[in-house]
């Protein structure tokens, strides 16, 4: 991604981020941006530097080297102003167990400097928002790990920030739970809200983010669209079972398509860009010898496993 030298336009800039940790590196001179209503995700291996990045964006530790702005302004995300604009939300939801759910909510606003009057019913709007207003007054200790979660993005909504990091929102939830925090993250991003994410749910990146980040080693790899990402790092794949194999054939047709294949025990793999479109030639072409015929189209799971296959961690 090229940057802006002015700090880029988008709500949240990232220009050439570096940390270390004993002389390890975590950041690698990340350079991102995040727009206003987009979920921005962050995939990448355990020790990528996805918590990392989270931590130094949300203040919680400096970072050695690079600029973060707002837009347009470079700021220290240490600064009370900036934790005004910003909502966190960590992996390890954190919360009063002792204290019921508008408890929690309402402690967090005055926290944040809300205004007392408008305290409760913020709290009654999230509570709402969330699903959780018939558990209102329920000591938080006792809800399911997806209550608690549903509270925690409430929580890290209650000051009403401009931008919002998630740190594996739904880590260790069922699908129901899962399901139910992906409707509210969406509605977050609908309503205008900047996101960055990180996730190693890549159905889940795939679904809400409509971009993602590939960070290996504290450095962004790749970049783009979650279709981009799938187009960049994998490609669909035509399963056929012929009569029999004939490779000059196969070579004469899969060519001039820029297509290739492979045989692979009983079946031939053809894989290649905009595969969908050349099926009905590839159809005409081999006609009563195909037996069988499956089309897959690459996930962003199978794209990123095969991304990890061949870069050196």
């Amino acid at each position: 991604m090229e940057s802006d030298p002015e700090g880029g336009c988008g709500v949240i800039s990232v220009e050439n981020l570096s940390k270390e940790f004993n002389g390890i590196k975590a950041l690698d001179r990340v350079t991102l941006q995040i727009e206003k209503g987009e979920a921005f995700g962050l995939i990448g291996p355990n020790g990528a530097g996805k918590t990392t990045l989270v931590r130094v964006l949300a203040g919680q530790i400096a970072a050695g080297a690079g600029e973060i702005y707002f837009e347009g302004e470079a700021i220290d995300p240490r600064e009370r102003r900036y934790h005004l604009n910003m909502g966190l939300v960590p992996q390890e939801a954190a919360f009063y167990g002792r204290l019921s759910a508008r408890e929690n909510l309402e402690l967090i606003g005055l926290l944040y400097g809300m205004p007392k009057a408008s305290v409760r019913p913020r709290a009654a709007e999230l509570l709402d928002w969330s699903g959780l207003t018939e558990h209102a007054e329920r000591q938080v200790r006792f809800f399911s790990q997806g209550m608690q979660q549903r509270l925690s993005l409430a929580m890290g909504l209650m000051h009403e920030p401009d931008y919002l990091y998630l740190d594996e929102p739904t880590a260790g939830l069922d699908p129901q739970a899962r399901f139910s925090l992906w409707d509210l993250i969406l509605r977050l991003s609908d309503q205008g809200t900047a996101i960055l994410m990180t996730t190693h749910n890549m159905d889940e990146a795939d679904r809400l983010c409509k971009r993602l980040a590939v960070l290996v080693n504290g450095a962004i790899r790749e970049e783009g669209t979650p279709e981009q990402i799938k187009a960049l790092l994998g490609s669909d794949r035509l399963e056929l079972t012929l009569q029999t194999v004939d490779a000059e054939l196969l070579d004469g047709l899969c060519g001039p398509l820029d297509l290739s294949w492979e045989q692979k025990v009983d079946r031939v793999v053809i894989t290649g860009s905009r595969l969908s479109e050349k099926i009905p030639r590839i159809v005409t072409a081999l006609g009563s010898n195909i037996l069988d015929l499956q089309y897959k189209e690459v996930t962003l799971e199978d794209a990123f496993l095969r991304f990890m296959g061949r870069v050196r961690i």
